[in-house]
């Protein structure tokens, strides 16, 4: 039986704290809850002086007294208490404090009831049916002009009406009626259907404060998102232009000056380009992941070996800015994929040089029993306690830190890339940082034997013969750079900007290709599978391709990779190109 009254009241009333907006549900219904406790206190007392008008003379002047003093000092107990709510301190409540307030008000609905409750005793010691069913209706009426009461707290309206409809029903059966049953009856009939109209009411009002909570939610995410892509295109718009400025500036300088014309100034044009490309790459990374393309290719990795190489990279930036960068620990060798965890430490290691003013960064490695402890810590500027969630939220930069200090903020990529290829990776970490103390990570990896880690460390690629390779972009500044690229490597390039240059060479056969290097948009909406097909329609055979995109969309890069392809992300390196060249090994 009990089980079956649990199952009918889930039925009729589902349980808030099961829903997802549980606590926001919780302060809404409340809020709305109290906002009417007043009206509704004035609402009863004006009703009690309507009764107490029309039926004075039924009822002794002490009785009626008693009975109005009675509601009067419900009103005010009540009047009180929600002075006091609304004055106290809203900072520190909690779900504890709502539930609290609801046994207050569920103390004050019984009061009031158990007052109402007296009205036919006062009143009407020798009254008639009409005259007890009309204070009954009156009574009816007036406790359920309160829809929101009976909306956010049924069971509050219940309380109240319980011991009114159970002293009416008790005063009726004392009543003669003449042998008729109805109006014995209409006192529980009533009561049923007000309680049954409660819970409607209930329900409705709950869905309709969820639709409210979900807009605003909704809005609130939409908002969020929006400031989130300005903040991001603003800060990519800074980064990427300081690196392709400062290019600009080498360049224009070694045009105008041949003096400049030295490996220096070289060497400082390609570290600017380098920089955007570095930029670009994140974003890059954010979209693969985003597609679920990325893949961990487990391997024997040699630590000191991957731990050198980053820090070498990152060691001249530190430098200016006088920061020591070591790396110290004792050779090791982990389980992982090579190029996932080169990017792990790399993020991690670039945001210790950037958010550093001063001191040192340590990059160390110690084994212990079957994992391997990798661990990087800096003496920077460090992050608030309350800050540090929302750290790893893509494009989430603090609004006060480092970038106030040095103009070098970040896009707020790095510790999300970082927390989501240790979750694609599986690999436990650990953060810590204090405010003026530092930062400090920690990765843990499962250890490798020794004897296997050369397998890896020692791959060398095999140098490819020259090919015919038929290149295909509509930019005439890629297809430039490319080519002197390639014909620097000694292949033969042929170059098609468009569909009706590509049909040509392909027509008059003055160049078969060998392999095919295109992009992967064309004017006239042609992607890159429909001009490797034409390519393979005139040849009457495959021939390898490899596809360049700047299309970082997680859409788009799912479709390339599923084209069974290799897929270049421009802008695209010569290491990039001659690497995709020599894998496809062809002869």
């Amino acid at each position: 039986m009990a089980g079956l009254l649990k199952k009918l009241k889930n039925e009729f009333l589902p349980p808030i704290s099961e829903h997802p907006l549980a606590e926001d549900l919780q302060w809404e219904r409340h809020n709305l809850f109290m906002a009417e406790v007043g009206s509704r206190m004035v609402g009863s007392v004006i009703v009690a002086c309507i009764v107490g008008l029309m039926f004075y003379s039924s009822a002794t002047a002490n009785a009626l007294l008693t009975w109005f003093s009675g509601i009067l000092f419900v009103a005010i107990n009540s009047w009180v208490l929600i002075r006091w709510h609304y004055r106290s301190d809203h900072e520190n409540r909690s779900l504890s404090y709502v539930r609290t307030w609801h046994w207050v008000n569920l103390y004050l609905s019984v009061i009031w009831g158990i007052f109402w409750a007296l009205t036919p005793f006062l009143f009407f010691p020798d009254a008639s049916q009409i005259q007890i069913l009309s204070l009954l209706l009156l009574v009816v009426v007036a406790s359920s002009m309160p829809s929101v009461t009976m909306g956010c707290y049924p069971d509050i309206y219940i309380t109240f009406l319980t011991p009114v409809f159970f002293s009416f029903s008790w005063h009726l059966l004392s009543v003669d009626f003449g042998g008729e049953i109805l109006p014995l009856i209409i006192a529980p009939l009533t009561w049923m259907m007000l309680v049954l109209f409660s819970i409607v009411i209930h329900r409705t009002h709950m869905e309709s404060i969820i639709l409210r909570l979900e807009h605003r939610n909704a809005q609130e995410l939409a908002d969020e998102r929006t400031a989130a892509k300005t903040r991001f295109i603003a800060v990519a718009s800074h980064d990427l232009r300081q690196p392709v400025q400062a290019a600009r500036l080498y360049a224009e300088a070694m045009l105008s000056n041949p003096e400049m014309r030295n490996q220096e100034t070289s060497e400082k044009l390609v570290r600017s380009l380098s920089s955007a490309s570095h930029l670009l790459d994140r974003l890059l990374d954010i979209s693969k992941l985003d597609a679920g393309v990325l893949e961990v290719n487990l391997q024997t990795v040699r630590v000191q070996k991957v731990l050198n190489e980053i820090s070498a990279v990152h060691s001249i930036h530190a430098m200016e800015k006088g920061i020591h960068l070591r790396v110290q620990g004792e050779q090791c060798f982990v389980s992982a994929d090579k190029s996932i965890l080169i990017e792990i430490l790399d993020n991690v290691i670039g945001n210790a040089v950037r958010y550093t003013e001063q001191g040192e960064i340590t990059v160390s490695a110690h084994a212990s029993g079957g994992s391997v402890c990798l661990t990087v810590k800096d003496t920077g500027l460090g992050i608030p306690k309350s800050k540090q969630a929302i750290v790893f939220e893509e494009f989430v930069q603090l609004e006060s830190g480092p970038e106030t200090v040095t103009g070098n903020a970040g896009m707020g990529l790095g510790l999300p890339i970082v927390k989501r290829l240790c979750e694609l990776h599986a690999i436990p970490f650990e953060f810590e940082s204090d405010v003026g103390q530092g930062t400090s990570f920690r990765f843990y990896l499962p250890r490798a034997l020794e004897e296997s880690a050369d397998s890896t460390d020692n791959i060398t690629i095999k140098e490819q013969a020259p090919l015919r390779i038929l290149l295909i972009d509509d930019e005439p500044q890629i297809t430039d750079s490319l080519s002197m690229t390639l014909v620097a490597a000694g292949h033969d390039v042929e170059v098609a900007h468009n569909m009706q240059q590509l049909q040509q060479i392909l027509i008059t056969g003055r160049f078969i290709p060998q392999l095919v290097l295109s992009d992967d948009r064309l004017p006239g909406n042609l992607a890159s599978g429909d001009i490797i097909e034409e390519v393979n329609s005139h040849l009457g055979r495959p021939v390898p391709a490899i596809i360049m995109t700047g299309n970082t969309s997680p859409e788009r890069i799912q479709i390339l990779k599923a084209g069974g392809y290799p897929v270049l992300f421009k802008p695209v390196s010569n290491t990039e190109i001659t690497t995709a060249i020599a894998q496809l090994n062809i002869s």
